[in-house]
């Protein structure tokens, strides 16, 4: 493990662990991230992979151009959650100009007030490799901003899990874990605070997945590294967005904010 102490907890309570991994904190810079460091299709690599070495090629693209092909990439669900107070809705994924936003609003719901987005890829999945998107966050504490992955049930066998490449809240705070949910409940999980403000610009999220060990990055900062025990079969990406108590106060009103996403890349070493 690398830049913070982070904790090992088997306990099942999302919030609980989250408190716990809050132990270890480290302050990052993370200035604001121009259009043209982005490594497009052809183009360089980034940043952790040019200096990790490998055969590395691109598996996986969506810069949010085109939403006829958004709608045959990406499924758009109607999910609640585990102890928040959102819905999330198709209605509330919008893409346009270049951007994927995950609309906030309200519901006449006493249980779930707030509403989100949600979505995950219809057919991508893949096993070990880098994973990486730019995000700007919903301008609005208690929101959770999350790029996460799952592992896909039909393939998973007895080991469930969940990887958590960013759980980014407003307005510096960005958590990161690896998460095994099947047959035993083991989350390796922590906390990062940069000196920028998350919602005010673009920031790259990644994490570089193999078969010995998980390494996450924020605008190409290598900010924790932790063995890979237990995630060794394919898995979905996924965004979503939640007013959730875990993720802070809200005042009551997200209406109009947004998490926004304006590309997401994935790479697989091919030397590997």
């Amino acid at each position: 493990m690398r830049m913070a102490e982070a904790r090992e907890l088997h306990v099942p309570d999302r919030r609980r662990f989250l408190k716990a991994a809050a132990g270890g904190v480290a302050a990052l810079t993370a200035p604001a991230l121009p259009r043209a460091a982005v490594a497009f299709s052809g183009g360089p690599l980034p940043a952790p992979l040019a200096r990790a070495g490998g055969d590395w090629q691109l598996t996986f693209e969506d810069e949010f151009d085109d939403p006829v092909a958004f709608q045959s990439t990406w499924e758009s669900l109607k999910r609640g959650g585990h102890k928040h107070l959102t819905m999330r809705y198709p209605r509330n994924v919008l893409v346009e100009d270049g951007e994927l936003d995950l609309e906030l609003g309200h519901q006449n719901d006493p249980k779930r007030p707030f509403t989100g987005g949600y979505i995950r890829t219809r057919s991508f999945r893949q096993t070990y490799g880098y994973f990486e998107c730019e995000m700007r966050i919903a301008s609005e504490a208690g929101v959770n901003n999350a790029f996460w992955m799952v592992s896909d049930r039909s393939k998973q066998g007895d080991t469930q899990f969940e990887l958590d490449i960013a759980e980014v809240k407003y307005p510096n705070i960005v958590q990161v874990s690896a998460r095994r949910w099947k047959p035993e409940k083991i989350v390796l999980a922590a906390t990062y605070r940069t000196e920028a403000q998350l919602d005010q610009s673009f920031h790259r999220y990644a994490m570089l997945w193999t078969k010995d060990e998980f390494r996450f990055f924020v605008d190409d900062v290598d900010v924790f590294d932790v063995e890979n025990r237990f995630a060794h079969t394919p898995a979905m990406l996924l965004f979503s967005n939640a007013v959730a108590p875990f993720a802070g106060k809200n005042d009551g009103d997200v209406e109009g904010a947004a998490t926004t996403i304006r590309n997401v890349r994935v790479y697989q070493d091919f030397a590997a």
